[in-house]
């Protein structure tokens, strides 16, 4: 991905100068590639009440604020688990630190709210941290977004490798390991969010549906499957998975079982093809 433009960035700490004074300002946004800072929703200004945990607030006025394109560790993933615990509260005081008493602007992708009505959006503290990218840095939290809301996501996938590559926070929690295609435990990992690697051993689009596979037997080997609304996000490249085809990828998503696991691609920043 290219670095985003001089211009492009000035556009973007334009915008947000309207919310926060310009002497706090200090943008770290060379991350959101450069139709990123014009795609996103005009700048607001909210204040925080309480910090529920590593990537969910309560504004002022009681609205539920998600931090978008993120999920932090949880202490219900795994209950018991003292290490993840203490990596969830880590990542809430994180959160804490980086906002501070001031106010934090939002702003928004398509996708306003979530399913339980909570807002999502793009973070960004007094001093001009973008929340999201900076606790992706430091491991505190792993990349989920979904298909309305993926400005920023290519930016954050990368930061994630590197903090992945340096075992930084949570990446030195077996819970969050990168699992191989080919594990067979992965099918005792149905219903949990998972990010898996592998060697594409075929891929085509049929009928509109778009089908990844990892191995010969498509009834037992992972399968990524990706309808026709992920295939027309992907552009002409999803239109033809056959490419794919002997390439190293890292897939992300809901693992569920259906003639062997299988995850459901609706977004194509899910799929990351290795080595390119």
């Amino acid at each position: 991905m290219d670095e985003p433009s001089y211009t492009s960035r000035r556009g973007l700490l334009n915008l947000i100068m309207g919310c926060i004074p310009a002497a706090t300002i200090g943008l770290s946004l060379a991350g959101l590639r450069p139709a990123a800072s014009d795609e996103l929703g005009p700048p607001e200004s909210v204040t925080v009440a309480e910090i529920l945990d590593g990537d969910t607030l309560r504004l002022t006025g009681g609205d539920l604020l998600r931090l978008a394109g993120i999920e932090a560790p949880k202490r219900d993933l795994a209950p018991g688990d003292k290490a993840l615990a203490e990596l969830a509260e880590g990542a809430k005081a994180a959160l804490k630190a980086r906002i501070g008493a001031g106010p934090i602007v939002l702003r928004q992708d398509s996708g306003k709210r979530d399913r339980y009505g909570r807002r999502l959006a793009q973070a960004f503290s007094t001093d001009g941290t973008w929340l999201q990218e900076s606790l992706v840095a430091e491991g505190l939290v792993r990349v989920r977004g979904d298909g309305r809301n993926r400005l920023g996501l290519e930016t954050l996938l990368k930061i994630e490798a590197d903090a992945r590559d340096a075992a930084r926070g949570i990446w030195r929690h077996p819970f969050f390991a990168v699992r191989s295609a080919e594990d067979p435990a992965l099918e005792r990992l149905a219903g949990t969010f998972q990010i898996v690697s592998g060697r594409v051993f075929a891929a085509a689009v049929v009928k509109n549906t778009g089908f990844i596979n990892f191995g010969a037997d498509r009834e037992t080997d992972l399968t990524l499957v990706l309808k026709k609304p992920a295939l027309d996000l992907g552009g002409p490249a999803m239109m033809d998975l056959a490419w794919l085809t002997g390439k190293p990828i890292r897939c992300r998503g809901w693992l569920d079982l259906f003639d062997g696991p299988r995850i459901d691609v609706s977004y194509p920043e899910q799929i990351e093809v290795l080595g390119v």
